[in-house]
């Protein structure tokens, strides 16, 4: 897969240093990854929950943190939409996001 915006993970992770390790897991993983459906994504990241609009919630930190990428499975391509402390992803929609 492809990862869009990948310099929100750096600037997270120098905001969060205990993110690093778990952020840097995640891109290596993903950029392996060839992703055709929800169910693969799951196979990789069992915790991962779906969400609608082809959207998918990761835990980051033991579920510290929050990532939300949108997914798309065609073109292979993940898009970080969102990455942040629970009460942060408590304020938005990440349906919509």
């Amino acid at each position: 897969m492809i990862i869009m915006y990948l310099e929100r993970l750096n600037v997270f992770g120098n905001k969060h240093a205990n993110a690093r390790k778990s952020l840097a897991t995640w891109k290596a993983a993903t950029q392996k990854a060839t992703w055709k459906n929800r169910n693969d994504v799951i196979k990789d990241f069992p915790k991962a929950k779906m969400i609608a609009n082809n959207r998918a919630r990761f835990e980051i930190v033991h579920n510290m943190y929050r990532l939300i990428g949108y997914i798309d499975y065609q073109d292979q391509i993940v898009e970080i939409r969102f990455i942040g402390t629970h009460s942060e992803y408590d304020r938005i929609d990440p349906e919509t996001i």
